[in-house]
């Protein structure tokens, strides 16, 4: 029995439909028509590889986990020495300052074309489209297969919610490249999904120096000199705005996951995920 007081149901009710209400009008201004995404290999199981520094001790002692896996690879990975050893399926880049930003355009793009060799599936948000800076670069490599996913935030209704991001609309709030890496793994036919090196432990890695400074102190499994200290460009309140959203973005994966069917294990040890089962791989 709900016990909620009416004007409660109907404010939650209020809110529902005007998230959906603005998410239909940004799907209609900045989605575009994306192809069903169809897996072409024989696993039933993929990996999703964070960029967590857990991410290498697991790549170290765990390797064999891998076996009979897809999997798939974000952002700055390809820097790293287990690239060329792992050779991903699939690659995930969101951030649209590795299309615009020449720098990071050409420490990605000049390594994914330098050392793959392999067929690789690269899922670009559709931002990329806006520029020029990458295309030409990956117009060289044979190897490397483009597709284009839509970053389109959807909240809403639940049934809404779930159509558009069966349709590929849009994911939920997309404060980072995992979450929609995860959502075009979902719209594949793999049946169990695995995340790997998704430490998300930010909290432990901020503080305030005595002139009210936000330092963030960030890590990558890539980086061979351990963690790199940054002031951030965020006052402490959006910083910790920015994490409540990606968190609440997971719980949401999790729930649409359930609903067809296919289920998400957490395996990285220590992560501040809360919203899939965990998994220990011994």
């Amino acid at each position: 029995m709900n016990n909620r007081p009416k004007a409660e149901i109907a404010q939650a009710f209020l809110t529902e439909l005007w998230q959906t209400l603005l998410s239909v009008l940004k799907i209609l201004l900045q989605s575009r028509r994306v192809k069903v995404l169809k897996s072409e290999q024989v696993p039933d199981e993929i990996v999703i590889l964070g960029n967590g520094p857990s991410l290498r001790p697991f790549i170290e002692n765990k390797r064999t986990f891998f076996n009979g896996k897809a999997l798939l690879a974000v952002n700055y990975a390809v820097l790293s020495d287990y690239y060329t050893d792992l050779k991903p399926h699939y690659y995930v880049v969101a951030d649209p300052a590795f299309f615009f930003n020449p720098d990071h355009c050409h420490k990605l793009f000049d390594a994914l074309v330098a050392k793959t060799t392999w067929k690789l599936e690269l899922y670009l948000s559709r931002h990329a489209l806006k520029s020029r800076l990458w295309q030409s670069k990956l117009a060289a490599c044979p190897h490397i297969q483009v597709h284009y996913f839509n970053m389109t935030p959807v909240e809403g209704f639940t049934w809404f919610t779930h159509f558009a991001f069966t349709k590929g609309w849009g994911t939920p709030r997309p404060r980072n490249v995992l979450i929609p890496s995860i959502m075009i793994a979902l719209r594949m036919p793999f049946r169990t999904l695995y995340v790997a090196g998704a430490d998300h432990s930010w909290l432990k890695e901020i503080w305030v120096d005595e002139e009210n400074v936000v330092m963030e102190d960030l890590n990558h499994f890539y980086d061979k000199k351990g963690s790199k200290r940054f002031v951030s460009d965020k006052r402490l309140h959006d910083l910790l705005l920015s994490m409540h959203i990606a968190f609440r973005s997971y719980h949401f994966i999790e729930a649409y996951a359930r609903s067809i069917g296919k289920k998400i294990y957490n395996v990285t040890e220590g992560s501040f995920i809360d919203a899939f089962d965990r998994k220990k791989i011994e």
